[in-house]
């Protein structure tokens, strides 16, 4: 088994927190909401879908399983191109749009940039 590297552990935590976050909104669910259904509470689904802390995998497969998202293909790193259009997609669904989220947006959209450039300039290469 090889040795994942910084960048690419990272932007793997990065990615499930996108593509679980697309899963809540193609729902129509708020993040209290989804708490609500996993009896948790909605900080815990903010920290997963900011990629703030790297999370239990039950917590993740609990999210996952009530969205419906397919838990092993979380771990198979998209392409940049793939992982930045989900994070597009998001933009769509989001209701409240507000100046600080556009913010973490755009944010998030250049960490994934930032974290590819890493990953390809490191050990290991990733077709993007």
């Amino acid at each position: 088994m090889r040795k994942y590297d910084a960048a690419e552990l990272k932007l793997l935590n990065i990615q499930i927190g996108c593509v679980l976050r697309l899963a809540r909104l193609q729902k129509y669910l708020s993040q209290e909401d989804l708490a609500a259904l996993l009896e948790s509470n909605s900080t815990m689904i903010g920290r997963v879908e900011r990629a703030k802390n790297v999370s239990a995998w039950n917590k993740i497969f609990s999210i996952s399983q009530e969205l419906e998202v397919d838990y092993s293909s979380l771990f198979i790193l998209m392409s940049k191109d793939q992982l930045l259009s989900i994070v597009d997609e998001s933009l769509k669904f989001e209701n409240k749009l507000t100046g600080e989220k556009a913010i973490y947006f755009d944010k998030l959209k250049a960490e994934i940039a930032k974290q590819y450039d890493l990953l390809n300039n490191g050990k290991f290469r990733t077709k993007t």
